[in-house]
């Protein structure tokens, strides 16, 4: 009996941990899903024994990790080369790439090489990413269940908003957005949780040393403005986020005045809250703010510090107010009201005192709502159901939330019906206020859909457990399992009692048996239903990460191939790991592509993705004229020139609008009906083929005196002929050599040299100019008719041709008159 008793002791005792394992093991499953789902471009990234990085922002970073690694903690703050020949100060918050540098600096045991760098740069998304599935469990499992909280974080291990951005390779900060934001609030909402049951109030922490129950909100509180104050150190934007506590603060206490309630425990956590981010960002910004006390939104300044202080004296003010309103029984609509006018009549007295905050809030709110000069030319930055035309598509948010986001549109209406009690949760307002502020960044800007991807996938997990609540899915599941492992068993049980027993009472088990078979019989259609909902929200959205991971390279082979070339065919430029001096020359090309011209390239860069230098830039492709384009290179000092077949196609309307100018000065643009419907065709109007973009990219500069094409990609033809990739160009600005000589007056005297590209393309470059009425003629060429190897190079000598008549040939150009722009006099030969 005694031993008995402790086999049933020690049995219990083992239940607990057990349901404490498998809680722990689900996570870790779920942890284990998150990394392979970001783990699948690894095998694409990887291909050429190196690594290659995704997207454009990824490479900058890249340079800066590589540099904090090889500088640490010092982080690259002005860059030469960039926004070449003037550099510029880099605005990034620098938190994510020290994260990088520690990283690398750790797998490489103190002395990484530039391999490791690279690794731990592209890894790091990929941590931080599973990471993050830890708050997004907490958030769900304190706002519905623990249930809930551990779908949730499935369907977010596999979301595709989320997972792209955290994939292997994509080295950008918006990872660490995702994550400190979404520790910061899980943090938040556990102190307002925790704030309720304790019931926080003024009161209580006046006897806080002999009640302990309010230093656990409080704590929450502060540990959240710590992760707030990390992630002003990562992003520019994030006093935005910072300041949604404020908002939510007001809208909660609105509801609270409402219903009669005290709102000290908002006011105390969120003023405990900002305090500490104040606190933390003070030293942490100290060192990288720039020098005296210039505010600037853009940059880590004292503007962050001094904003904070705003929003904490905010928050004061509304406690202030809310109180007074309390005990006063004011009708609560008035609170509001007249906190927005104070709110408006603020930003009147920041335009009419201090013109340069009010700028910085105006601006910021047109970030956040998809304005702005340069926003309008970015693609990710359009609404997320309209394309960059205008026209509806469901592209951006099937590639961003497959179907999961019919679902959480279902969870949010849910929601939303729940929270119509009056007795409602401060943690459930302040999700629904989260969650329609996110959708409003999703809507108004698609890259936001990395954020609002939290939301989503703890409102579709919300649905998920209301629905297979309502199916009994798990216990339809049970009768399945129990019908396949106990039906013979079953049968055989009722076969010997059936024997054992008298003619009535088998008729009476016989009964009771068929009567117990249906009750454990499974609904078909329930499982059949469940099973469909759990596809729906998966299988989509792994499907869509499948595809990710395919195309998860973003150089093309044009641009790799060209970029290749660029670093180790041109002359090196110096302080590429020190930038603190100007190089000797810079690489002009549109500012899509400067981030991988510096980092791949090794070369400075006019423009980069920064959006620097883009007017000279834009100046320069549009120009018509190569005097005016010449004096741009020159005043740059420019020495290559990058074109792409995008440049001189897709992008052209980019560049005509930052250029200030219309396309419609160089299209034709019209709507004809066509066999499939309207289709939009754009004719070229004479001011394209005008344009430098054109003569380099269509035209190989064949026209041009001082720019020289000196590599081409690769391009791989359909049979028909058409390109199927895209086709880069490197152009070579040089000082040029004159042919000089006479001819007929008035005449137009034409050069001409045959030429052959390192592809093996062949070509003519033809430049002309027309004799004047002495017959004076001068022609400046940029090629020299000296061998090169494999690049480009001439098949022949000059040529002149005088009309149809020829003046002479065999002229012989050396690479040293081209680059010294020597004069070379022609002569016809006698009797010509």
């Amino acid at each position: 009996m005694i031993i008995t008793n402790n086999i049933t002791r020690i049995s219990e005792t083992k239940k607990i941990p057990k349901k404490i394992n498998l809680g722990i093991i689900s996570l870790l499953i779920v942890f284990m899903i998150a990394f392979l789902m970001r783990m699948l471009s690894y095998a694409s990234l990887t291909a050429d024994g190196g690594i290659t990085f995704t997207g454009y922002d990824e490479f900058y970073h890249m340079r800066r990790i590589l540099y904090t690694t090889f500088n640490f903690p010092s982080f690259l703050n002005f860059d030469t080369y960039i926004n070449y020949p003037y550099g510029f100060e880099v605005g990034w918050p620098p938190f994510f790439d020290l994260l990088g540098a520690l990283l690398a600096i750790i797998l490489g045991a103190g002395q990484p090489d530039v391999h490791t760098v690279e690794f731990a740069g592209a890894i790091l998304p990929v941590l931080l990413g599973v990471l993050t599935i830890i708050p997004v469990y907490v958030i769900a499992a304190s706002i519905f269940n623990r249930k809930t909280g551990l779908v949730g974080a499935l369907v977010f291990a596999v979301l595709p908003a989320h997972v792209y951005i955290s994939r292997f390779g994509t080295v950008d900060h918006h990872v660490a957005e995702v994550f400190l934001s979404t520790v910061a609030y899980a943090f938040f909402i556990l102190a307002l949780k925790q704030a309720g049951e304790s019931k926080l109030s003024s009161g209580s922490l006046k006897n806080i040393s002999s009640d302990k129950k309010p230093v656990k909100p409080l704590v929450y509180s502060a540990v959240s403005g710590l992760f707030f104050s990390l992630l002003i150190f990562t992003w520019v934007g994030a006093p935005a986020f910072v300041s949604f506590i404020v908002l939510y603060a007001l809208i909660q206490a609105t509801l609270d005045l409402k219903t009669g309630r005290k709102s000290d425990y908002v006011f105390i956590c969120s003023a405990v809250a900002l305090l500490a981010t104040l606190l933390f960002t003070i030293p942490l910004s100290a060192g990288a703010v720039r020098e005296g006390l210039e505010m600037s939104a853009m940059y880590l300044s004292w503007f962050q510090v001094v904003y904070l202080v705003i929003m904490l004296t905010g928050i004061l003010l509304l406690w202030g107010f809310s109180s007074y309103a309390s005990k006063k029984e004011m009708d609560w609509k008035y609170y509001p009201g007249i906190l927005i006018l104070v709110f408006g009549s603020g930003l009147l007295f920041l335009r009419m005192f201090s013109g340069e905050y009010y700028a910085f809030i105006i601006e910021g709110m047109r970030f956040f709502s998809g304005k702005g000069e340069y926003i309008s030319t970015i693609v990710e930055a359009v609404p997320l159901f309209l394309t960059g035309q205008g026209k509806f598509t469901l592209s951006g948010v099937l590639g961003s939330f497959g179907l999961t986001f019919l679902t959480a549109l279902a969870g949010l209406f849910l929601l939303i019906l729940e929270l119509k009690s009056e007795k409602s949760r401060p943690e459930n307002i302040f999700f629904l206020v989260w969650t329609l502020f996110y959708a409003y960044l999703a809507l108004s800007q698609r890259r936001f859909t990395y954020l609002f991807a939290l939301n989503v996938s703890i409102l579709t997990a919300y649905l998920f457990w209301v629905l297979m609540e309502s199916l009994d899915f798990e216990n339809e599941i049970k009768k399945l399992i129990k019908r396949g492992k106990g039906e013979r068993k079953v049968s055989e049980t009722a076969l010997q009692t059936e024997k054992k027993s008298s003619l009535k009472r088998k008729s009476k088990n016989r009964q009771v048996t068929e009567s117990k078979s249906k009750t454990d019989e499974p609904d078909y259609f329930k499982l059949v239903s469940g099973t469909a909902l759990i596809a729906l929200i998966f299988v989509s959205s792994i499907w869509i990460d499948v595809t990710y991971a395919k195309d998860g390279v973003s150089i093309d082979p044009g641009w790799q191939d060209s970029l290749e070339w660029l670093e180790a065919s041109t002359p090196e430029t110096s302080y590429y790991l020190e930038p603190s001096e100007t190089p000797e020359y810079g690489v002009l090309s549109w500012w899509d592509y400067g981030n991988w011209i510096v980092y791949v390239g090794k070369r400075p860069a006019v423009s980069n993705n920064f959006q620097t230098g883009v007017e000279d830039s834009a100046n320069f492709l549009l120009t018509d004229s190569e005097e005016e384009a010449k004096t741009i290179v020159e005043k740059l000092k420019v020495k290559y020139v990058m074109t792409d077949t995008l440049m001189a196609e897709g992008k052209f309307s980019s560049i005509t609008s930052l250029a200030g100018k219309e396309i419609g000065e160089y299209y034709e643009v019209e709507t004809v009906k066509g066999d499939t419907g309207l289709r939009t065709v754009a004719t070229p109007k004479q001011a394209l083929l005008q344009t430098q973009v054109y003569k380099l990219h269509k035209l190989d500069g064949t026209s041009l005196g001082h720019f020289r094409l000196v590599h081409e990609s690769a391009v791989n033809s359909t049979d028909d002929g058409n390109s199927k990739e895209n086709t880069v160009k490197v152009f070579e600005y040089v000082k040029g050599a004159t042919l000089s000589g006479t001819a007929s007056p008035n005449e137009t005297v034409m050069a001409t040299l045959e030429l052959s590209s390192n592809t093996g393309r062949k070509f003519t470059y033809q430049k002309g100019d027309v004799a004047d009425e002495n017959g004076l003629f001068e022609i400046t060429v940029p090629y020299s008719t000296e061998s090169t190897g494999d690049g480009v190079h001439a098949t022949s000598a000059y040529s002149l041709t005088s009309g149809e008549k020829p003046i002479t040939s065999g002229i012989q150009v050396t690479e040293d008159d081209i680059l010294n722009g020597n004069r070379i006099e022609v002569k016809a030969p006698e009797g010509a």
